[in-house]
């Protein structure tokens, strides 16, 4: 199983802009995360994050503030600080690489996702906590992204790679369902589409590898078992 969702904790360092809190108070709510704390937050204003928190302001129950970032990473197993460059003596890996770490640890697994001020990024006493630097693939004469874009796109790819992962590992049809979902096919392609062409058994085998290949769950399946149904009883020879 993939990791849950309130195992990730959303670290912001020295963030200068309330209004960029309540930017990524929306992202997560968006995304369905709810662990964040601003360390040493520079400027603090309720009035701005609820009004760029939009339709999430119940959301900012979940904030909570810190002036100490050695405490908010205690109990993390792992940490990620996402920079906009790569430095020396810290191994660094693109999202989707994390993701792909990330899918490897036990659902249990406390992880830290630490984005750091809109002006200067994470300084070194602060990526000197992460295991690993997340560097975001952008053009190299304006790399620097807005800090609440660079938490959703965080966000997004852990939201996507779950979903994923839950779709197939729940839902995937097994060998047996592939076969008679392909026999259905078999039948229309045979007796209906093309029963009189002279390549209807390369046709029907290359139909088969190609279903072999493919990952459907059980509502895909479904759907495509319903199509050929309606193709066999809609086409009367």
């Amino acid at each position: 199983m993939f990791m849950k969702k309130e195992n990730v904790r959303i670290i912001l360092c020295r963030i200068w802009s309330p209004g960029n809190v309540g930017s990524i108070l929306r992202a997560m709510k968006n995304f369905g995360f709810t662990d964040i704390v601003s360390v040493n937050q520079m400027n603090f204003s309720e009035e701005e994050i609820l009004t760029m928190c939009a339709g999430a302001k119940d959301h900012i129950k979940y904030l909570r503030y810190s002036d100490d970032l050695k405490k908010e990473v205690k109990d993390l197993s792992v940490v990620y600080a996402f920079t906009a460059r790569k430095r020396r003596f810290y191994k660094s890996v693109s999202p989707e690489e994390m993701v792909d770490e990330i899918s490897e640890l036990p659902e249990n697994t406390k992880i830290g996702i630490m984005f750091g001020n809109e002006t200067n990024g994470l300084v070194n006493e602060e990526t000197d906590f992460a295991d690993k630097l997340v560097v975001i693939p952008t053009e190299k004469e304006y790399s620097s992204l807005n800090i609440a874009s660079a938490v959703m796109l965080a966000l997004y790819e852990i939201s996507k790679r779950r979903t994923s992962d839950q779709e197939q590992k729940e839902d995937l049809i097994d060998v047996a369902g592939k076969e008679e979902l392909f026999s259905i096919i078999e039948k229309v392609i045979q007796t209906k589409l093309m029963e009189k062409s002279d390549n209807k058994n390369q046709i029907r085998e290359n139909v088969r590898h190609i279903f072999r290949r493919m990952k459907l769950n059980k509502k895909e399946a479904g759907f495509v078992r319903s199509i050929f149904e309606i193709i066999d009883r809609k086409i009367k020879l």
